[in-house]
């Protein structure tokens, strides 16, 4: 969001905070407890969802330069996303013609010599547009033409300082209508020129999407988190706009109220606000004052998932000092994350693999929660 954005969602949620009360929707939304457990839904969704479905990688400052490279293989398919000579990106099926070892085992970095990468294991080379450039002893290949040898691409997109991949590679998608227009909340926070910090990767016991529940409500902080967000952040308060499938929060600060007494061309509305943006179906970046952080969810097994928590900060650490206070910070906020949400989330779990027929309940004051669960029910049915 621009500053006049950024001022109007302060008055709004200073108006919640006035009336306590926070943004509900129409009715009270039940879900069945198999739509976390049941195996076959859970391949649906994975296929469905993770394979066949635009993901988000993460903003552009991700990858800045030529030869820099981000590589997952979370959706079910090994992918290599790489920024070339020319700026652009181009993204690819992270498996090597010859024998199928992937190109790099790191999650990020530089391409070899800035321009190629060579198989660990056999050390076939391959430029940043895909091309086979290299066979060590080729005579070993009398008849492969390599030009036919490439690596497999895959449909990227970068705009708005967004990066989004379609992990299928017989598939398209149109990145528009993919965002829904959650690109102008979004704005103006620093997608394109941030720091990247670093990522940890966290396994939990549990469904990947009771992992994406705890995001969407600020209903728990009072009672889950008193003595971290809840000492930091009003409990039950948030504004919501909803954007295609994904959907937007904003959060104030218990000294929201200061505003009051500041003439509004003076107001830091960042200082007094953070904001929970979701990206169907997986991804959470949280905005602060100061700097973002992505949350990406993804599916091991019905029981099982993985997250990663990435951090983006205005500019690289000027010494070891700074940088290891941002670390620290960094260490902090996924530890709370560990603790408090995923140790509670797991005996959550437990009560929904005990075979006790009953439905989630999701209140009218939990709308993220609810259009999270919506936009699964329509593309799954």
């Amino acid at each position: 969001m621009q500053r006049e954005g950024l001022i109007q969602e302060a008055k709004d949620l200073m108006d919640l905070v006035e009336k306590k009360t926070t943004t509900m929707v129409e009715n009270v939304m039940e879900i069945d407890v198999n739509e976390y457990t049941s195996p076959d839904q859970f391949e649906r969704e994975k296929n469905e969802l993770f394979r066949n479905y635009a993901q988000f990688v993460g903003p552009t400052c991700l990858v800045p330069n030529p030869g820099d490279y981000y590589a997952f293989d979370d959706t079910g398919v090994p992918i290599l996303i790489v920024r070339a000579a020319n700026g652009s990106l181009n993204a690819f099926v992270n498996i090597c013609s010859h024998r199928g070892a992937p190109l790099t085992d790191c999650a990020s970095g530089q391409a070899k010599k800035g321009k190629m990468f060579s198989c660990p294991y056999h050390g076939w080379s391959y430029n940043l547009e895909g091309e086979l450039i290299g066979i060590p002893f080729k005579e070993g290949f009398p008849d492969v033409d390599r030009s036919k040898l490439g690596l497999k691409p895959l449909q990227i997109e970068e705009k708005y300082g967004m990066i989004f991949v379609m992990p299928n590679p017989d598939l398209t998608f149109d990145i528009d209508e993919v965002l829904g227009g959650i690109q102008e909340r979004v704005s103006g926070f620093g997608f394109e020129d941030h720091h990247y910090l670093g990522a940890k990767k966290v396994h939990t016991d549990f469904s990947w999407k009771l992992n994406m529940d705890t995001f969407h409500e600020y209903y728990h902080f009072e009672y889950l988190h008193p003595e971290s967000i809840g000492a930091m952040a009003y409990s039950n308060t948030a504004t919501y706009k909803q954007y295609g499938r994904n959907h937007s929060m904003g959060s104030p600060t218990l000294q929201i109220n200061e505003l009051k007494d500041i003439p509004e061309k003076e107001w830091q509305p960042r200082e007094y606000t953070s904001y929970v943006n979701y990206i169907f179906p997986n991804t959470v970046i949280f905005v602060v004052n100061d700097h973002f952080q992505t949350w990406r969810v993804y599916p091991i097994t019905p029981d099982r998932s993985v997250v990663y928590h990435s951090m983006f900060i205005p500019n690289k650490p000027k010494n070891e000092e700074e940088q290891q206070g941002f670390e620290d910070y960094f260490q902090m906020i996924n530890d709370v994350a560990v603790a408090e949400d995923y140790g509670l989330v797991d005996k959550v779990h437990r009560g929904l693999k005990a075979g006790i027929e009953r439905k989630v309940i999701i209140g009218r004051h939990e709308p993220g929660v609810q259009n999270m669960h919506k936009q699964l029910h329509e593309i799954l049915g």
